[in-house]
């Protein structure tokens, strides 16, 4: 499935956290990966003869280009085992790498997230959350130089959420990391007259529909993990109850998860789901690595 991984890089050890899971995926899958560095161009300040100083971009920007180009061809140079190219383009740095996943037609963006607090700081107009609203496939934003060995893969039932169970489950396969399918039950949040109400129609009906409920949830999980997993893999499976997101999100704290996967709703990507949504709320909190997956224009129809 990844078979061309792009990997923009700023320079930065930070950044440089992506190329570990990088490579691992190259490196099981055979595939190929594409660094990008997008150069940063300084600033000169030249003096004008009217007294006024005037900013300039720095007039030799082909010294940046240069440095850009030296420092990927190292970063090749010591990974000799994995098909590599490089790549320095000019330009905005998140319409650069999404227009570079698509000409390039790229299975998988991986980056590192500049956030100090889950993705709190990089979510509000950083370059991360710019090219997650537009990706034309799967991001991997990584928060750890830790390897990725437990992934859990949050489903809520829908067609749309399911779209993160190939990646997610590549992912694993090709790492040799562990797998749990996750899914919160959040129907035993009914409120109390609610309750009383089923169980004045019948005594006990409220206990045995959540017990109903619950089992179909379970079952369905069982069988997405026997129809989903790949040759050799085993898939774990868990239901939960509570409040979606604060539940993944004390899971995966508990559990040590290293890679939460989950796909994004809404028509216009993250612009639906920046505000409120369950998907963004667990990235806003989470402190391990996300996969996000944005399914195609046309299932969001």
């Amino acid at each position: 499935m990844f078979k061309r991984i792009l990997v923009p890089l700023d320079g930065s050890s930070l950044a440089e956290q992506a190329l570990k899971p990088a490579l691992a995926l190259a490196r099981r899958s055979g595939g190929q990966i594409l660094l990008l560095r997008i150069p940063a161009f300084q600033q000169a300040i030249v003096p004008d003869p009217a007294g006024q100083a005037l900013v300039w971009p720095e007039i030799d920007g082909e010294n940046s280009r240069i440095e850009a180009a030296d420092y990927l061809r190292n970063i090749q140079r010591i990974n000799p085992q994995i098909t590599m190219r490089t790549l320095v383009i000019d330009g905005d740095e998140a319409s650069t790498i999404i227009d570079t996943a698509q000409e390039q037609d790229v299975n998988l963006i991986v980056m590192s997230t500049h956030g100090y607090s889950g993705f709190t700081r990089w979510m509000l107009g950083s370059v991360t959350e710019k090219v997650l609203r537009q990706a034309p496939c799967p991001v991997l934003v990584v928060r750890s130089a830790n390897p990725i060995t437990k992934v859990v893969i949050a489903l809520d039932g829908s067609l749309l959420s399911e779209q993160a169970l190939d990646p997610g489950l590549e992912v694993a396969h090709q790492l040799e990391a562990e797998v749990t399918l996750l899914r919160v039950y959040h129907g035993g949040s009914l409120r109390e007259e609610e309750r009383v109400q089923l169980d004045w129609t019948e005594s006990g009906l409220n206990q045995r529909l959540h017990e109903s409920v619950r089992e179909s949830v379970r079952a369905y999980l069982e069988q997405t993990a026997l129809h989903t997993k790949r040759p050799g893999q085993e898939i774990d499976y868990i239901v939960l109850d509570g409040a979606p997101a604060q539940t993944i999100l004390d899971y995966i704290d508990v559990q040590g998860t290293d890679l939460v996967v989950m796909a994004t709703h809404g028509r216009g990507g993250l612009r639906r789901w920046v505000y409120g949504s369950i998907t963004e709320k667990v990235m806003r909190s989470a402190n391990c690595s996300m996969l996000i997956i944005r399914p195609p224009a046309e299932d969001l129809a």
